[in-house]
């Protein structure tokens, strides 16, 4: 069932005159869960019905071209998504201090949203129809919260009671076609060395053999109409139909624990330290070595925490494939430092190098990476000045380091401390603002930037030099 919140824009108004309360419940005859049922079932060349039912009862029907359908979901209720039962010895939301909005404690476990925006989920409320409903629409790629495949390891890991094969339900939906990235939070003590090994050989056991496709994630919203690879099986034959079903395993990602200054209650877990961090790195170097021989690529990256907190040089670029983890911060750092000195290349030829100084306020661990990466990059090319300005974080605490962790508060503080003259453009990252335009803490950019005298600005990522450039 999907809600509609408002008329259907012109001309499409004139099919139905929409009272509040309405809701789809078929299409041609077939009941929708939510708006993917919707994208899925339409056709795409012949007109459609959908079955419209008043809050008093009354049932519309009403015909549209399967074209109009794009044009009208602005007027569907956002999907509301499941929430996550497991009480994870890690999880982060839990250590959110308080006094924030209240979305960010809830904890969402919806293989939807998995699909749509690449969020992380466990598979433990998935059940038979989760699955099912998977396989059938091709909801792929997915990504998977693993952790450890171990089953009584991870069971104390998620907090969960009921033990459950996570490489059962990973085999049965790659059989099936499905592509997953999966990743470990790695908490010292629960699953490093030899349950880290096993984790990785039972996940590259079931690798996607490269296809040569390097495309990194894009949200169903972002392919067009309806799903990518939807096309009913049935349509193709002998070897077009086995490749249209090919799925595996595509990625690991490792990413250390994070811990917040805000763990009362909560189990005692020590961080990643810089000497576990280097036998990691060993280990996963040798893996990926294994994993092309296998596979053809790396499939195990790290975050980028691990090269950082122990100095240790990058992987080359390539190394990351196709950075499917950027999320994760995985390859992060790599790629804008290649992609920024390729950029300063180009504009170098055309004598169309930025011209102005910039201040850069980000988190601690990121303020390494741009003296370490990416300063030598602008120095080479001979770009105007950065400073860079390391913010503590006194929001989670001071062993909180991303920049995508940083509250206004901390960024407000550390724009108050910059000496008045001269006046600087201070430079955030677009992690520390939601699309909503918010902190974590709540507040916008007109509320950092009052009563000091430097111009703030955010950021990009991918676009920096480009950005820079164009502020004159």
């Amino acid at each position: 069932m999907i809600n509609l919140i408002r008329p259907f824009p012109a001309p499409l108004d004139t099919l139905f005159e929409w009272q509040d309360g309405d809701h789809i419940t078929h299409l041609d005859g077939r009941p929708l869960e939510d708006i993917l049922d919707l994208y899925y079932y339409t056709p795409e060349t012949s007109r459609t019905t959908l079955n419209i039912q008043r809050r008093t009862g009354e049932l519309l029907r009403v015909e549209m071209d399967p074209g109009d359908i794009d044009a009208v979901t602005g007027c569907f209720a956002p999907m509301e998504f499941k929430t996550c039962a497991c009480d994870c010895v890690f999880c982060f939301i839990d250590q959110n201090p308080d006094g924030m909005r209240d979305q960010i404690y809830v904890k969402d476990e919806d293989y939807r949203f998995s699909f749509l925006y690449g969020n992380y989920i466990t598979l433990t409320s998935l059940g038979k129809k989760g699955i099912k409903r998977i396989i059938e629409q091709r909801m792929s790629p997915l990504y998977v919260s693993v952790h450890a495949t171990d089953i009584d390891v991870r069971t104390r890991m998620l907090g969960i009671k009921r033990r459950i094969d996570v490489m059962a339900i990973l085999k049965e939906l790659t059989e099936a076609g499905i592509e997953i990235h999966t990743q470990v939070v790695l908490c010292p003590g629960w699953n490093e060395g030899p349950i880290l090994e096993k984790t990785f050989r039972d996940l590259v056991a079931l690798g996607a053999p490269s296809d040569g496709d390097e495309s990194p994630f894009a949200a169903v919203c972002d392919r067009g109409f309806g799903y990518e690879g939807a096309e009913d099986p049935s349509e193709f034959d002998g070897d077009d139909q086995e490749m249209s079903m090919v799925g595996g395993i595509k990625s690991l990602a490792i990413v250390p624990v994070g811990l917040s200054a805000h763990r009362e209650g909560l189990t005692k877990l020590d961080p990643v330290s810089a000497d576990l961090a280097r036998e990691v790195i060993d280990q996963v170097a040798g893996w990926q070595e294994e994993a092309k021989q296998m596979l053809g690529y790396s499939f195990v990256y790290l975050s980028d925490e691990f090269y950082l907190m122990t100095d240790q040089a990058f992987p080359p670029a390539s190394q990351y494939d196709g950075f499917w983890q950027i999320d994760n911060a995985i390859g992060l750092t790599a790629r804008l430092r290649d992609t920024w000195r390729e950029t300063l290349e180009f504009l170098a030829e055309d004598d169309d190098l930025p011209t102005r100084p910039l201040t850069v306020l980000t988190g601690e661990l990121a303020a390494r990476a741009w003296r370490r990466e990416f300063t030598p990059v602008l120095e080479a090319a001979q770009a105007p000045e950065v400073e860079v300005v390391g913010v503590e974080n006194r929001f989670y605490g001071h062993s909180v380091t991303v920049a995508g962790l940083m509250g206004g508060q901390d960024l407000r503080r550390a724009l108050l401390q910059l000496p008045p003259e001269p006046r600087r453009t201070v430079v955030l990252s677009p992690r520390v603002i939601n699309s909503d335009g918010l902190t974590l803490d709540g507040l916008r950019l007109e509320d950092l930037a009052a009563d000091q005298p430097h111009t703030l600005l955010v950021g990009e990522e991918d676009g920096f030099i480009d950005f820079w450039r164009e502020l004159g």
